[in-house]
């Protein structure tokens, strides 16, 4: 008797280990997941490299690569047009990296979890100025700044006092 009760469990696990593996469709395939729908990002496609200088134009301050926030102290840019470059890279999701020029202003990008991202802006000043440099993002994020002016422009030192 006690063999049989043993057998008739057995089957009743079998029994619920097998009907486990069907999916709502009444058909024995397991259920696979779908990889298209993975929430991990693929690694980025190309390394994290600095910013390129354009024909025609000069570095004033090249920096990284960093991570998270950093200050530039002050630098020196002409009268004239001047590009901040910057180009970055999250370990994981998007996160914003903002850049701070005392005295004139700041803007904000995103940097991807996924490729690099590399952002150009343009300024345009009616004198030269002297301002603090600071940029502003978590420890997550990887970048490198250039901060560029045509090879025509006066001295334009860079006047790092870190």
């Amino acid at each position: 008797m006690r063999s049989s009760r043993a057998a008739f469990a057995a089957a009743a696990v079998l029994c619920g280990l097998l009907t486990s593996c069907t999916i709502d469709d009444g058909s024995d395939k397991p259920n696979v997941p779908d990889p298209s729908s993975s929430s991990v990002a693929p690694p980025p496609q190309e390394p994290l490299t600095a910013p390129e200088v354009d024909a025609g134009y000069r570095e004033i301050l090249s920096e990284g690569p960093h991570r998270g926030v950093q200050q530039f102290g002050t630098i020196e840019l002409p009268k004239g047009e001047s590009w901040i470059k910057v180009n970055c890279i999250s370990r994981a999701k998007p996160v914003d990296l903002e850049i701070s020029l005392e005295g004139i202003g700041g803007f904000s990008l995103g940097c991807s979890g996924v490729e690099v991202e590399k952002n150009a802006n343009q300024m345009n000043l009616t004198s030269a100025r002297r301002l603090h440099f600071t940029v502003v993002t978590e420890d997550s994020v990887r970048w490198y700044v250039s901060i560029q002016v045509p090879e025509s422009t006066g001295s334009g030192t860079d006047i790092p006092s870190r």
